[in-house]
């Protein structure tokens, strides 16, 4: 077989590369374009997850630390957060109860300022804060053989709130104050007496900031052998009342 020179081989071969590109290069150049299409279509389709998982995801409830006494859990189920402020007011009646003068029914009306002094302590349901409370009384209408008019402090009230329910913040209450009347209660002893009081209540959580509060108090009434009586006089007292709380 007769074979051209070498140079007409090397001539032919050239020529065959030129007259056929479409058998490596398109095949190349089209396998990267597919290759960068379907990248583009992944990062695309993960973009669209990542941000619809963002979307429907809700944010997460901000912590609350040990050091603030957990007052943002505070406020979902009570205003008595610590460092919080009341102001109020209650009115009520009382009726007597046994034990000194049988006369102890009266009427009266409170104007009532508070601080929350602590953060919550306690376990489960006995969970609370303490209160520090001050009342002033400007009317009370007291019953004997003739009505008796007067008026009062209660300066050192301290009183317990029980925050775990998220609707009912229920309290305990004690302290004391003084009373000062027209005439002398009882009869025959003294114009002024100290008050010792306690009791229980309760606050419903009826609005934002302002609470109807429901309360039954023991009252005595005693001029603490400061005259030549002293029978004393025990009622028992309900009441009911708003508070605001900033």
């Amino acid at each position: 077989m007769l074979l051209p020179p070498q140079e007409n081989r090397l001539h032919l071969a050239c020529q065959g590369s030129q007259s056929f590109p479409w058998q490596e290069q398109p095949v190349g150049a089209a396998h990267r374009a597919t290759a960068k299409r379907r990248q583009a279509l992944l990062v695309l389709a993960c973009w669209t997850l990542l941000r619809s998982t963002a979307v429907a995801e809700p944010p997460p409830d901000p912590p609350s630390s040990p050091q603030s006494g957990g007052r943002i859990l505070e406020h979902k189920r009570s205003p008595a957060v610590k460092g919080s402020t009341e102001r109020g007011w209650l009115t009520g009646a009382a009726t007597g109860l046994a034990g000194g003068v049988r006369q102890g029914d009266f009427w009266a009306l409170h104007l009532r300022w508070g601080r929350v002094l602590t953060s919550p302590h306690g376990p489960n349901f006995l969970l609370g804060t303490l209160e520090y409370t001050f009342e002033f009384v400007p009317a009370m209408l007291i019953r004997q053989s003739s009505t008796v008019y007067g008026g009062g402090l209660n300066p050192l009230l301290w009183q317990y709130n029980f925050t775990s329910n998220p609707h009912w913040t229920p309290f305990l209450q004690f302290g004391g104050g003084g009373l000062l009347t027209t005439a002398k209660v009882p009869a025959q002893t003294s114009q002024f007496n100290f008050t010792p009081q306690g009791g229980i209540g309760v606050y419903s959580s009826g609005w934002s900031r302002a609470v109807v509060a429901f309360g039954m108090r023991y009252h005595h009434i005693s001029n603490a052998n400061m005259a030549e009586r002293n029978p004393g006089r025990n009622s028992l007292l309900f009441y009911t009342g708003i508070s605001w709380w900033r």
